[in-house]
Parts: structure tokens; sequence; C-alpha cells
């Protein structure tokens, strides 16, 4: 527990809103039952989003904090893995191991603390000079701060002062890292990420048995595409995304348990028509850094891509516990307290909602209310899912009642105040008050044109999209409740073609497959056939949804299908841990 306030915030609470933004941070698994979608039933979506970290930064600034001057930890719940380096004392080698760990798990202020702190114990270790100066750059999540560079410089000049100090392979890495910094802030990125990337790749080629190596140079030329690795519906590698597998795939053969390299692994296959093939790695990550909240978040990725929803919530548990541990006791800046944490906390909300657990949904939905604030998500983009996903939790689970009395969100993004302008229509949907369902629908549309809407997509986030998926599912929910399940076919069927041409995310942009909307609505009409499709089509986007399995077991029950009904019944039993009054088609 963390010590409450009088105004009921807890001192995690504080230290995560008061964060600054310092240092910022696929076979699909068939469908349970049937064949999918009929034929052109489903667009192609785009495969990935376009880099979703504007508005944070990798790197510290040129004057470090009060947290990032002060003497980290030595962290013992970070597991095992290190990589020798040329240092005079065990200290030192213990804290580059925590550093080199750490950076595998995307926390890189804490990182660079390590590194730091590594050098102050051995001044002569060049490598604990280079590993500051790697951590400081840019990763696939969020861009090098400008600000960053003049401190990535001083490590990497000093490192190559003492080159002198170390092997042959330090040495070699210590030139391939000059290549990734220039004098001037303002030189082209995407030039020196690409030197850094192929000197590396010359370094491990020359040093082919060092699988931290193979690692890093993956992650490099993953920093070259980020969250752009795949193409043509996941089918297709994408630029280096064949070579950064291969390389991943072979540092994993010699090391099953490398940290690094099933973390990247995940990234750079999730987005795939094959995410399944990471998931003997996913299934080994978290026990290697369990005290890592991010690495121990990050096989729910892929058991979220193949429908193992309750290993996906047991995993966010366990990372936003690691997460609330870590930050009341080290109290953090920056990227990981603003974004990884409560990503983490949307990600159990997420797959608390398609598991039926609608008390953790919930519980979810109320932490993510008390951590995300508004100046953080208009700051950040990439936030704000994290603010709506609140709405959407309390528009499945929540008392019609408790919806309409959330208030409305001072100085929040235009995305976060439509998604409580959904949440209020479905709520009213659900007390059959649809005459004020359209005033919802309305509030929605005049919200489409705001400045930071636009704002947000050039950051990546689909606002406008999203706003329209709205605006469709509360029509079609509005048509469902006045008993016209036919007038409300063609809003689903728009607002499931338009989510369908959403980049991918995790969690989705949208809360859940439209499909399975239109599938309660095409059931209610009778159209047994289509409503199977469209349930099946929820299921590809969603294996094993309790939701989808639902509506198959009730086309099943309205055919007179008893083997049927029990096959989804069976497997509805299997996935589904909440309560089944909720599986309602109007609720769909």
């Amino acid at each position: 527990m963390f010590p409450r306030t009088a105004c009921g915030v807890t001192g995690l609470d504080r230290a995560v809103i008061g964060a600054v933004v310092i240092a910022s941070v696929c076979v699909i698994a068939k469908p349970a039952l049937g064949q999918g979608p009929a034929p052109g039933q489903e667009s192609a979506p785009k495969t990935e989003v376009a880099p979703f970290h504007h508005g944070l930064h990798a790197a510290p600034s040129a004057a470090p904090t009060a947290y990032e001057d002060a003497t980290p930890p030595l962290f013992e719940n970070l597991g095992r893995h290190g990589w020798k380096v040329t240092t005079r004392t065990p200290e030192a080698q213990a804290f580059f191991d925590q550093g080199l760990r750490l950076a595998y798990g995307f926390n890189h202020g804490e990182a660079r603390r390590a590194f730091r702190q590594a050098q102050r114990l051995d001044p002569s270790c060049a490598m604990c000079f280079w590993g500051e100066a790697f951590v400081l750059g840019p990763n696939i999540n969020v861009p090098m701060d400008p600000a960053a560079n003049a401190p990535a410089l001083a490590a990497l000049r000093q490192a190559e002062a003492l080159a002198g100090n170390a092997t042959d392979k330090e040495q070699a890495l210590i030139a391939a890292l000059a290549k990734r910094y220039a004098a001037d802030p303002s030189a082209e990125r995407a030039a020196l990420d690409k030197a850094w990337a192929d000197a590396l790749g010359e370094v491990a080629k020359r040093f082919p048995d060092d699988i931290e190596l193979a690692v890093l140079h993956a992650e490099a030329m993953m920093d070259t595409q980020p969250w752009d690795y795949w193409e043509d519906g996941g089918r297709r590698a994408k630029g280096h995304a064949q070579e950064i597998v291969a390389e991943l795939e072979r540092a994993m053969t010699q090391n099953p348990e490398h940290p690094g390299a099933i973390h990247l692994y995940i990234h750079a296959v999730e987005a795939s028509d094959r995410p399944e093939r990471a998931q003997p790695g996913a299934d080994r990550l978290a026990a290697l850094i369990p005290g890592a909240g991010h690495i121990v978040h990050m096989p729910s990725h892929i058991y979220y891509r193949v429908g193992r929803y309750l290993d996906a919530l047991e995993a966010n548990k366990a990372a936003v516990a690691a997460d609330e541990s870590y930050i009341a006791t080290v109290g953090p800046t920056g990227p990981y307290p603003l974004a990884y944490y409560p990503h983490n906390v949307h990600f159990l909300l997420a797959t608390a909602q398609l598991a039926g657990d609608s008390k953790t949904a919930l519980e979810a939905a109320a932490k993510l209310q008390r951590i995300v604030t508004a100046d953080a998500a208009n700051a950040v983009p990439m936030v704000q899912p994290d603010m709506a996903a609140p709405y959407w939790a309390n528009a499945m689970f929540g008392t019609p009642d408790t919806v309409l009395s959330l208030p409305a969100p001072d100085n929040a993004p235009t995305y976060v105040k439509a998604m409580r302008h959904y949440a209020r229509g479905a709520a009213l949907v659900s007390k059959g008050r649809t005459d004020e369902v359209q005033a919802e629908i309305s509030a929605i549309e005049s919200l489409a044109s705001a400045e930071d809407l636009a704002k947000a997509a050039a950051a990546g986030i689909p606002g406008p999209e999203v706003l329209t998926i709205a605006r469709e599912v509360l029509t079609g929910r509005m048509a469902m409740a006045r008993g016209d399940p036919g007038a409300a076919i063609p809003a689903f069927e728009r607002a499931a073609v338009l989510q369908e041409s959403l980049a991918y995310m995790e969690p989705p942009y949208w809360y859940y497959p439209v499909r399975q909307s239109l599938g309660a609505a095409l059931l209610m009409t009778g159209r047994l056939d289509e409503a199977e499709q469209a349930f099946q089509a929820a299921l590809k986007r969603a294996p094993n949804s309790g939701w989808a399995l639902f509506g198959l077991m009730e086309v099943a029950k309205a055919r007179g299908d008893t083997a049927g009904r029990q096959e989804a019944e069976a497997l509805l039993t299997k996935v589904w841990i909440g309560d089944r009054s909720v599986l309602d088609l109007k609720r769909f």
C-alpha cells in the first residue's frame, strides 16, 4: 500500500501525476469456429501505425534532474543477464549489467542512472560511458530529444578517450556508436540511425559468436523503421524486417533466455500474420527480468493477438504491480511513469474486457482516471487512448447511471471528450432513452473538426476515424434499442469497415471488433449465415473473444444446431471468467 493524502491521491499517484516529460516515452489464430469472414467482408487494414511517440523524447535533458543524478540502487529483481566488459571492479560490472537489462526493458532513464553509477565506481571503464551514450539515443517507441545530443556526445567522447583500455570488440562498438551522433543536433536523424545500424552490423559480422551484438544490431535496424516492419496485411516483410527476424531468431537459438532478443522479437512479429511464433519466448520472458514492468507486460502483446486473454490478464496484473513497486521506491520522472505504466494499466483493462472480468476492467479504469492527466494527454497524444479507455470500460460493464454521472474532464483532449459522449450515448441506449442518444452523436460530430484532433492524427492517433466509428456504433445501437436491427446493419457495417482500415496497435484503437455488433443485428433479423460470418470475422480480429463466441452460440441455437451450440459454449466456458448476464445481443 502507498500513503494516501487527505485529497485521496496516493504517493504512487502523485509520482505519476507529477512526472515531467524529460525522458519520454501474424497468422492470426484461426477462429475457434467456422472459416472467418466471407470474401470482401473485411477490408485489408494497414499493418502498423506510424511511430506513435510524438510528444515524448528518448533521452534526458542536458541538465540532469535530481532523480537522474541520485545514486541508484542495485536492484535484486532484474534477473541475471549480463555482458562482460572491461572494468576494474565487479561492482561496476554489476551496474553495467543492470543498465543493459533496463535498456532491454525500455526503461532508458533508469538504465542511464545505472551506467553513470558504473562510471563512478570505475572511471576507467570505457563501456560504462558507451552504455550511457547508447541509451541517450532513439528507440522504437520514442525519438531522440535534440537536448540529449550534448550529453550523448560527452559520454561518447569519454568512451573514445578510454578506448585504449578496452578490447578490440569494445573499441569497434565505440567506433560504431560514433556513427549515431553528430555535433550538430539538427543533423538528419534517419541518416545517423542508418549509419549506426550499418556500422553495428559490421561489428556483428566480425564477432559472430557474440549474440549480444546480434541483438543490438537487430534493435538498431528496428530503429530505422520503428513500428513499420510489415505490409500486405502482415504477410510480407518490409525494409529490414526479414533480417531483423533472422538475427533475433539466431540469438534466441543460441540463448533461448536472452531477454532483449525475446522482447524485440515480440515487437518484430506481433503485427505479422504469424504472431504465434513468438509464444515460446513470451512464455519465458517475464521470469527473466521480473522487476521490469514493461518486460513482464510484453508477453501480453502476443497473448492478446492469439486469444490467450487470461494469460494476458495475469501478465498485466503482474506488470502493473512491478511498475507500482518501482515507482513508489524510486520516484522516477519521464516516460516510464508517464506512458509505459499507464499503457500497462490500459492493457490490463483491455484484456479484462475480452475475458469478461468486469471487476478488473472497472478497477483499471478507475486507476487510469487517477494517473493519466489531461496535461499529459494534451502534451503526448499517444497517452490519449489511455485516458479514453475508462469510458469504454464503463460503457461495457458500468451501470448506466454511473456512466451518466461521470464528469466532463477538465481541459481534456477532444479525443477523450468525444469518448465520454460515446459512453453517455451507450448508457442512454441501455436505459431506453433513445431520443436522447442523438444529442450525444451530434456532440461527437461537432468535435470532429477540432484542431487538437488533427494534431493527434499527425502523431499517429486516428482520432477522426475513431470518432466516426463511435458515431456509427451509437447509431446502430440506437436502432437496435428501438427494435429496428435492420436499420442498425448499415451503421455497424460502416463502422466495421472503418475499424478494419486502422493501423495495428495494441490495445486496438477501438475497444472491440464491431463485426460482433453487426453479427448481433444480422442474427436479430434472421440472417443467420451472414451473422455467423460476422462473428467469425470478429474472432479473426479478437481470437477467442467471449462476445463473439456467445454470438456463435446464439446462431447455433437459432438454427437448432445442438452440437454447434455446445461446441461454442464449451469454448466460451474456457475463456470467459465474468458474469454471463452481460452477454446480451442488445449490448453488442
